[in-house]
């Protein structure tokens, strides 16, 4: 071996030697995280928790403060809904979204109070057809008014979506299509014969917001609003809330006592009808007349469906 040759081997030799000391006293960036995560626990950890660890470390008190601010923000949205619907319950048994009338109670049991209609917003402004009161032997809950298929129809207060109905199997029956509002002074509202809805149940909606659209389904002789207020399930005339040629309530305050369900209770002790049956009559037209039922002239005549009716025969409809 030449002296050449034996310098060239004893350099090779010294910078393999110094990079491998140089390699040991760099960290590598895997042994620098192992070691923040030990200084962080104080305590050395296993090489298969490391990764896990960094995680937790990396996300932890995030994680920890982000599910605080849910909690806070989930509490305070709850205390918002339930002061807004304080009086509107929209939780317990009287939240139904199919009947119009859930409650179970009768005009004697109800608890004088005063609500604020001061919000009202009129839904829509057209002539009055047909008033709250008794028609042709039944008792009708809402007030008529005139309109044109496809006008807007908006919310008399805010409030939230009880029920909503649209379905081709109601499209000639009843209120057609259809929908009811609760609002948190108490109140609720129907809106019948609607051409179509345009909220969806559940949903929160405000004073003069657009709910939907006029129409004629259900039981109409012609396009109209038939406007409902209820209280408690209890149908209240229209006029003692709102002034139909201003739009405007009659007053801010709508005091809540017995008197407040006078038309509705005059029908409930008002006397027995009677119809006396004519030549072409049927249960079917008399029915119709009276906007009754077969079933209920059946109940309260103790007879059957298919029983023949004697010209002159006096049938009890209401």
């Amino acid at each position: 071996m030449t002296k050449g040759t034996t310098t060239k081997l004893l350099g090779v030799g010294i910078i393999c030697i110094m990079s491998t000391l140089s390699m040991m006293g760099k960290p590598s960036r895997d042994e620098k995280k192992s070691v923040a995560i030990s200084n962080f626990h104080k305590t050395p950890l296993s090489p298969h928790l490391i990764e896990k660890d960094s995680l937790i470390y990396t996300f932890g008190d995030d994680l920890e403060f982000s599910i605080a601010e849910l909690d806070s923000l989930s509490l305070e949205l709850d205390e918002d809904e339930e002061d807004m619907f304080e009086e509107g319950d929209t939780t317990g048994s009287s939240w139904d979204a199919t009947k119009v009338n859930p409650f179970n109670i009768t005009i004697d049991s109800i608890v004088d109070t005063v609500i604020n209609v001061s919000t009202y917003s009129h839904p829509n402004f057209n002539v009055v057809t047909s008033e709250c009161g008794e028609r042709w032997g039944r008792f009708h809950a809402g007030t008529d008014m005139r309109l044109r298929v496809g006008d807007t129809i908006r919310a008399a207060f805010d409030g939230k979506v009880r029920i909503m109905r649209y379905n081709k199997k109601f499209r000639k029956k009843g209120y057609g299509h259809f929908v009811m509002l609760r609002h948190p002074n108490g109140l609720e509202t129907l809106y019948g014969h609607l051409y179509k809805p345009l909220v969806k149940v559940n949903q929160e909606v405000k004073s003069g917001e657009p709910i939907g659209l006029g129409g004629n389904t259900g039981r109409s002789t012609g396009p109209h609003l038939h406007l409902e207020f209820r209280y408690k399930g209890l149908p209240i005339n229209a006029r003692k809330i709102v002034d139909f040629e201003t739009g405007q309530v009659l007053n801010p305050k709508l005091e809540i006592n017995k008197s407040t369900f006078d038309t509705y209770n005059e029908y409930l002790h008002s006397p027995a009808k009677y119809h006396k049956v004519r030549k072409g009559d049927t249960l079917g037209k008399i029915a119709r007349r009276y906007r009754t039922s077969v079933k209920r002239l059946c109940a309260l005549n103790r007879i059957r469906p298919n029983t023949k009716l004697k010209i002159g025969r006096r049938l009890r409809v209401k």
